[in-house]
């Protein structure tokens, strides 16, 4: 091809070096201009927001579409799903850079051994139990004291003093006298005569004992011509003198004290805790301690009692330990270093591994047996150590969960932590409230509201907090900051369709605090619990998922607050419960006032329980869209209810009877309608929350667009209204009954242990 001769080529463009030097800049930048277009995975590109966009369906949620269009059950358009663009009511997210520059550390939560080494201090004290106070049987006067001091050692049977009494030299020439007449009798005396001497004599021996002298001493004044003006008062037990009342030459009267004499082979030590302390003590612990006395020898004894009251001024509780002395080498008065080693299991036990399979005292426990038997000290029937709590029946190998003290916020009552959530890619930390246990070393027992592995802030907790206060949202000053109360009923329907067992639990749990019902109150928090658990949380909206997981949180905590206050408090426990579910209510949209349940007859509830076997075959065989399985069911539920004592419902028999009798599965599917409803209106009076998993699935489509009601044993939307055609179209309207056995696996969370001061 001949160029123009009017075109001129310039000169530099003639050598192939040169236009070469041209085209390849013009190359790069025209391929660095295509590669630099926004791509569908740009976070900043317009494509990369119709990709981002998710579109759903008002009536199925459950519907997620990248593009608008209509929802593929029922027709309708559907709509942009609202992104809140800011993760949950507590999240913060942070660049790497800023966690960097916060200092921010993560610690997790592990399940770890709780152990305690409890330092304390304590004094030897007289074991009040083995005082005894030596008193005059009689009045009279003290001619001698044998024991004239304070401190004597004495023995069983030593002579302690010497009185003269009137009243006792009566008693004996009495007792003299009338075993002289006795004597006196011969084989001639008649029965009546020897009858009468021998009352006589017992009764002035009577006298005597009143007077609390032996039987050894009455025979030997029997023995006497004469009585004695004076009598001895023997020590009744081995011991010191602690206390000398009286002199020798005082009148005493009957009854007052001369002496007191302490068995010093058991002694009392005397320690004191503070209130952060008790939760690692308990009854017939085993203590360590020495005395600054006897360097190098260490003591052992056994917690016996805790002091109900704290000192008011010094915080401080009583805890008293029995020690065995023996070999008398504690006095009282001496100060003792206190050393207590403490376990702890995951719900807030002390145990102590080495009674496993003894066999303690109730009542004094430093006595410990192999096996059943009596109590050396008081007789009483020795109890297994499993049965006062010292062997972890729960779970032999579960340790309480453990995260460092520093990642805790604490207000008041309320405990925060941040925890990072794993499903982000960029730091994301999210707040949280939970119940703490007792604090080990640097480490809290945490009781509620985390999961083993999770990460916890453990450096920079508060620099997040102060992020959700600048932002105006919920944090650990203000709890409600930035929420807004939702009018009543505008709750999600699935969510309003789940929430009824929590208000019929409460309505139960108020009663059974009136009547101070503490295991009727206890299994209603756990159905609570239960119920709030079990709540399916995959077809909310974002905004709802956000409140719900915030309340819902909360409710748990709440709930492990009020069980702690169960035993001593019942109506406490009541108020935490109402204000949480009313505070979850309010925020929600959700109705708060308790719900009353109608009383049942067992055998209602049995029928009813055949009823609905015999019933949700039916409801399958329609959805499945199987005429021959669903006219086989029809029968089979009208021949059930034919064999029921179920109360007067025409409604349900003649349902009944049509879906047995329909020709087609359009015909049986109008006649279910009527079943069902007689079926919900049934268990509505007689078996609310007694027939196992139970709820009322709605589709407002069904019967030109009149909408039908039916049963299902699952909170999952299978429509036998429509079939395979609009299978899950539906919500879930009501919850009519909750199995406890088929939901929360966990064993529920025991209350903060009690202190027994009791013994038992």
């Amino acid at each position: 091809m001949k160029l123009p001769k009017s075109l001129k080529i310039p000169g530099f463009l003639k050598s192939p070096r040169s236009l070469l030097s041209l085209i390849l800049p013009l190359a790069l930048f025209l391929g660095g201009w295509w590669f630099g277009l926004p791509s569908d995975n740009s976070v900043d590109g317009s494509s990369s927001a119709l990709s981002d966009e998710v579109w759903t369906c008002s009536m199925h949620p459950q519907i997620r579409q990248p593009n608008p269009g209509l929802c593929p059950i029922c027709n309708m358009d559907l709509i942009l799903l609202q992104d809140d663009g800011g993760g949950g009511l507590r999240e913060v997210a942070v660049s790497a850079e800023a966690a960097a520059l916060l200092d921010l550390r993560v610690t997790p939560a592990r399940h770890a051994p709780a152990e305690a080494n409890l330092k304390l201090f304590g004094k030897i004290a007289f074991d009040e139990r083995r005082i005894t106070t030596v008193t005059a049987r009689m009045g009279g006067r003290l001619d001698r004291l044998f024991v004239d001091f304070t401190g004597a050692l004495v023995r069983k049977g030593d002579h302690l003093a010497e009185i003269y009494s009137p009243e006792l030299f009566v008693a004996q020439k009495e007792l003299i006298s009338s075993k002289n007449a006795f004597d006196r009798l011969d084989d001639s005396s008649s029965s009546a005569v020897r009858n009468t001497r021998s009352r006589i004599l017992e009764s002035a021996r009577e006298r005597l004992r009143l007077l609390q002298l032996s039987e050894e001493q009455i025979r030997s004044i029997e023995k006497k011509a004469e009585p004695s003006p004076t009598l001895q008062i023997d020590s009744p037990q081995d011991g010191i003198v602690v206390e000398k009342v009286v002199n020798e030459g005082d009148y005493v009267k009957t009854g007052d004290a001369i002496l007191r004499v302490a068995d010093l082979s058991a002694v009392w030590l005397q320690v004191e805790a503070y209130e952060s302390d008790l939760p690692w003590i308990r009854y017939g612990q085993d203590v360590e301690f020495s005395v600054d006395s006897i360097p190098g020898e260490t003591f052992h004894g056994r917690v016996a009692f805790i002091d109900p009251e704290l000192d008011p001024m010094r915080r401080i509780a009583s805890v008293r330990v029995n020690v065995d002395n023996s070999k008398r080498l504690l006095k009282p008065g001496l100060f003792a270093k206190v050393r207590i080693a403490s376990r702890m299991t995951a719900y807030g036990r002390v145990i102590d591994p080495q009674l496993a399979d003894k066999w303690i005292s109730p009542m004094h426990p430093e006595i410990v047996k192999d096996g059943p038997g009596q109590c050396d000290i008081c007789g009483m029937d020795l109890v297994p150590a499993k049965s006062l709590g010292f062997v972890n029946e729960d779970d032999p190998h579960s340790d309480p969960l453990l995260i460092p003290r520093s990642a805790v916020l604490q207000t008041g009552d309320r405990a925060l932590v941040y925890v990072r959530l794993p499903e982000k890619s960029e730091p994301v930390f999210e707040g949280r409230q939970i119940v703490l246990g007792p604090v080990v070393g640097r480490e809290f027992i945490v009781r509620e509201g985390l999961s083993e592995g999770e990460l916890v802030v453990s450096r920079g907790a508060f620099k997040l907090d102060s992020e959700l206060q600048i932002k105006g949202r919920p944090s650990m000053m203000n709890a409600e900051a930035g929420l807004e109360e939702r009018p009543a009923r505008e709750a999600p329907d699935d969510l309003k369709g789940q929430w009824p067992p929590v208000l019929r639990a409460l309505s139960r749990f108020k009663e059974a605090a009136k009547a101070d019902k503490q295991d009727l109150m206890i299994e209603q928090l756990q159905l609570i619990r239960n119920a709030v658990k079990s709540v399916r949380v995959d077809a909310m909206q974002p905004e709802d998922l956000k409140l719900w997981t915030e309340f819902s949180q909360q409710l748990l905590v709440d709930l492990t607050l009020a069980r702690d206050r169960v035993s001593d408090a019942p109506e406490v426990a009541h108020g935490i419960v109402s204000r949480s579910i009313e505070r979850a209510g309010r925020y929600m949209g959700l109705p708060f006032v308790p719900m009353e349940t109608p009383t049942t007859d067992p055998a209602i509830i049995d029928d009813l329980k055949k009823a609905l076997v015999a019933y949700f075959p039916v409801a399958k065989s329609l959805a499945d869209d199987d005429d021959s399985a669903s006219m086989k069911a029809s029968s089979e539920f009208l021949s059930t209810l034919k064999g029921l004592k179920l109360p007067n419902s025409p409604e349900l028999m003649k349902g009944a009877e049509m879906m047995a009798a329909a020709g087609d599965i359009k015909s049986r599917r109008a006649a279910l309608k009527a079943v069902s409803d007689a079926l919900i209106e049934l268990v509505r009076n007689h078996g609310v929350d007694q027939v196992g998993d139970l709820f009322i699935v709605h589709c407002p489509m069904a019967f030109d667009n009149l909408g039908g009601d039916w049963l299902s044993a699952q909170p999952t939307v299978l429509n036998p209204y429509y079939g395979d055609a609009m299978l899950t179209c539906g919500s879930l309207r009501d919850t009519l009954s909750i199995d406890m056995k088929n939901v929360d696996e966990k064993p529920e969370m025991p209350a903060r242990p009690k202190h027994d001061h009791s013994g038992h």
